[in-house]
């Protein structure tokens, strides 16, 4: 009786549903796949098959490695759109558009830059984000640390005194 009840005290019971999705499953690696090739988390998951919304997010903030897995696929991806606006930029108008068409042909191209830019900036600030400089540089002049230079100097320079007599100089 001793026996069974140590062997069961050793065995953490954890309430609620198993998890269907062990980080050992494959659809972690696959998550973070098509987040690298452009996808967000939030279509990636609807695809049929995948885990909630939710268990995704409580894997991303109680799993080390995956949180891991999915901040490179974040990066991959921002490099992935920062491509996208060099090619949106580089796509030529169709050349049956004209007058307002061609004016909301360009409105769309320069949201679709925005966005991908703005997102970038996000998922990876390091590279892609504004950079601004905080440096700052300190040029008070601290009064003690002028007296103690000058004290050193003035002991430094007491075996090169020179004996100079005053005359009054007559106007």
């Amino acid at each position: 009786m001793t026996e069974n009840l140590a062997s069961e005290m050793t065995v953490k019971n954890r309430p609620g549903r198993p998890t269907l999705y062990p980080i050992e499953h494959p659809i972690w690696a696959e998550i973070c796949k098509q987040i690298s090739t452009g996808k967000s988390i939030t279509s990636t998951l609807k695809q049929p098959g995948m885990p909630s919304y939710q268990c995704a997010m409580l894997m991303i903030r109680n799993n080390a490695e995956f949180r891991a897995m999915y901040e490179r696929a974040t990066e991959s991806r921002a490099d992935r759109l920062a491509e996208e606006i060099i090619e949106l930029s580089d796509a030529e108008m169709p050349a049956h558009l004209e007058g307002p068409m061609a004016s909301a042909w360009v409105q769309q191209k320069r949201m679709q830059v925005d966005a991908r830019k703005w997102v970038a900036s996000k998922l990876y600030a390091k590279r892609y984000g504004d950079r601004i400089d905080v440096a700052v540089t300190d040029t008070r002049i601290s009064v003690m640390d002028a007296l103690k230079e000058a004290k050193q100097r003035v002991l430094k320079d007491e075996n090169n005194v020179v004996d100079v007599e005053s005359k009054a100089v007559d106007s």
